[in-house]
């Protein structure tokens, strides 16, 4: 009998102290609010952009294309080989300082199925399965139902790095060839388009993160021209990718060159999609400036540069409405000239 309390005791303990709270999950994110962010997935077996999608709930298969940076016509059935990072657009939510996917994607559990082979097997450790548990409000981490739907914790922030907005990407940290050396943080930030110092900002300043430890990245973005009635606001894209927004109306890209770039946005390729609308409506700017050719200009066009080649003005996106049916844009100026970005 002393045995046995002894043996109860020795597990609650050992419980206490492996099961995190349901605090510990997600990226610290001090704003309330809601935003686009990335996770990087490394597929574990051979696989297609399609079933990805399907695995992440991504619904809109052209916000995983930009999110990649990979052609419009690219087809679902695109291969993805083991181990390849794919990055996964979804929508974060940031509450009691932390921020973590708005209540998606869910998982169904299957016969095989536990907790750590999810967490571990089919969504690369982008979470533990401590932090599934807790998000699902399971209390025997061991036991989980077949059929049973399991929301699964992308971390995630919507918080902007001193003063500039980004796009927070969960970047898993691996042994590069297998088992080879623990990858760097130098090699990180080369590969990802950022510096070291804006990741330690984010993690707790440790310079040599082991393996499987989950970063917060925080990627530089295009500034938006955006209103903050337009429902797509923030709009946010990383450097090196594009999204679509207003019902698939518009396509903007990120090029970005300085601190200084903002979204490029236009009218989307003919063969992209409408959504919610039967046509998407035409967009003009009109207006006129110092060095202006004339009063009206399309979207994504220049309307005036500078003598120095530096800046200039253009026909900018500015935001959608679904009530009117109208998408807006105005003249805005920028710079265009190659600089180095960083972190004020």
């Amino acid at each position: 009998m002393l045995f046995s309390k002894f043996l109860l005791c020795s597990i609650l303990i050992l419980f206490s102290l492996t099961f995190p709270a349901a605090n510990s999950q997600g990226f610290p994110c001090k704003t309330t609010t809601k935003c686009q962010s990335l996770v990087g997935y490394l597929p574990g077996n051979v696989t297609t952009l399609s079933e990805i999608a399907a695995q992440f709930g991504v619904k809109d298969f052209n916000s995983l294309l930009g999110a990649n940076n990979l052609p419009l016509d690219t087809a679902p059935s695109k291969s993805v080989a083991v181990n390849a990072t794919v990055k996964i657009p979804f929508t974060c939510s940031c509450n009691n300082g932390k921020g973590i996917s708005d209540k998606g994607p869910i998982y169904i559990a299957t016969p095989d199925d536990f907790l750590d082979r999810i967490a571990r097997d089919l969504f690369s450790l982008l979470f533990t399965y401590q932090e599934i548990a807790a998000a699902n409000n399971i209390s025997n981490p061991d036991v989980i139902d077949v059929g049973q739907k399991l929301w699964i914790p992308l971390p995630c922030s919507c918080d902007n790095l001193d003063g500039d907005q980004v796009v927070h990407y969960a970047h898993v940290v691996v042994r590069r060839n297998g088992d080879g050396d623990v990858e760097s943080l130098d090699m990180i930030a080369r590969e990802l388009g950022v510096t070291v110092e804006s990741i330690l900002k984010l993690n707790d300043g440790n310079e040599e993160p082991n393996a499987e430890t989950v970063l917060d990245v925080p990627l530089r973005a295009c500034k938006s021209t955006v209103n903050n009635a337009s429902p797509d606001y923030p709009l946010l894209a990383p450097n090196g990718t594009y999204t679509l927004t207003a019902n698939n109306c518009i396509k903007c890209k990120c090029d970005s060159i300085n601190t200084n770039s903002k979204l490029h946005c236009e009218p989307s390729p003919s063969e992209v999609k409408v959504q919610n609308w039967q046509q998407c409506p035409s967009v003009q700017c009109t207006g006129s400036g110092v060095g202006a050719r004339r009063t009206s200009y399309a979207l994504g066009e220049r309307a005036y540069i500078d003598n120095t080649g530096c800046k200039e003005t253009k026909c900018a996106y500015t935001g959608y409405n679904n009530r009117s049916r109208t998408i807006s844009a105005s003249l805005v100026n920028g710079s265009i000239c190659p600089g180095a970005y960083h972190y004020h």
